[in-house]
């Protein structure tokens, strides 16, 4: 049964010393290489990279055959698999009356590694689409690439990759420049039948995105621990902290305007409801990113990864025609 997913827009940002880089052909180009006598694109282990030092990988899994890479788009899908062959799991009924489930340890065999998310995404020059999970988001993509490229010495060690979002106003033009923006934080909320007078972060499950919340901002701007304890135990029960910070550049008494191109690359990877941009007139709650929702195939409960990177170039060929990219296509675009 098909599931529905947002394909987000990014750009690489070709600038400074990467100035002129064209993604999609340098990803290609790595992939064409050979190492330990294999070929990197047609080995996944060649692929496999510890991001984080922690034993868990990041690896570009699958990827558009080969015989396409030729043409104007490379398409692939980025796994993050940590060590350990346990998982937790209930394996009764919800229906069954218990006074508990037990949660049992499943040995899912040695040498099993367990898939914490998966992304997906095409790259046609430096427009990229992408479909993210929970656990795999666009930042992850950009830190695999750029550890791929350092690999293969197309990238110096300072040297980052960064796709950009573009942020659009809804059903208005927006300002191409602005004053200040305000940034809201995720509330702090007090339980209502937890023991101790302490708050605790939204769960996953309530919140669109993982993030600070107001208390991990005031921490930030240099407030101590007990000037947070004084306004926690002002939070009633059932009550929250709620905070807008508010950011613009000064040069003495005069405040600069900023491109909203900042605001692409610098806050993409925030939601942006919680963004607001005031300059010649004001922004707030009406922007949304670049992104389409469409209907992918299935395997089992997964994605299905060839329908996937098809839906995605769809997105990417729709944004194309109604100018909201200068994507172009030639030949074809449709890897098998």
């Amino acid at each position: 049964m098909p599931k529905k997913a947002t394909i987000q827009y990014r750009e690489f940002k070709a600038n400074g010393a990467l100035r002129g880089m064209d993604l999609k052909a340098v990803l290609v180009d790595v992939l064409r290489r050979r190492t330990d006598a294999h070929r990197i694109g047609e080995n996944a282990r060649l692929r496999a990279i510890d991001l984080d030092g922690d034993g868990s990988h990041v690896v570009l899994n699958k990827v558009s055959s080969p015989e396409t890479w030729d043409g104007p788009v490379f398409c692939g899908q980025i796994i993050h698999v940590k060590a350990g062959a346990d998982i937790q799991a209930v394996l009764q009924s919800l229906d069954d009356d218990t006074d508990e489930f037990l949660v049992q340890n499943i040995d899912m065999g040695r040498g099993a590694r367990i898939v914490k998310g998966v992304l997906y995404f095409a790259v046609n020059r430096n427009h990229v689409g992408l479909i993210e999970s929970t656990a795999v988001r666009g930042v992850v993509l950009e830190r695999y690439i750029a550890a791929l490229l350092r690999q293969a010495g197309e990238l110096d060690p300072d040297d980052r990759i960064v796709l950009a979002g573009k942020f659009l106003a809804s059903g208005e033009k927006g300002l191409s420049e602005f004053s200040d923006l305000t940034l809201t934080a995720r509330p702090s909320h007090r339980a209502k039948a937890m023991a101790g007078d302490r708050l605790f972060d939204r769960q996953a499950a309530e919140v669109r995105d993982e993030g600070a919340t107001v208390l991990d901002v005031l921490r930030l701007m240099g407030w101590r621990d007990e000037a947070l304890a004084r306004l926690e135990a002002e939070v009633p029960e059932g009550g929250r902290v709620e905070g807008l910070l508010k950011v613009f550049i000064k040069d003495r008494r005069h405040k600069l305007r900023i491109p909203r191109a900042a605001i692409d690359e610098a806050l993409r990877n925030v939601d942006p409801a919680d963004l607001g941009l005031h300059g010649d007139g004001r922004e707030q709650g009406g922007m949304v990113k670049l992104s389409v929702v469409k209907e992918i195939a299935t395997e089992g409960s997964l994605l299905d990864p060839a329908d996937a990177m098809v839906k995605i170039i769809e997105a990417l060929r729709e944004w194309a025609a109604a100018g909201k990219i200068d994507c172009r296509f030639d030949g074809s675009d449709l890897p098998p």
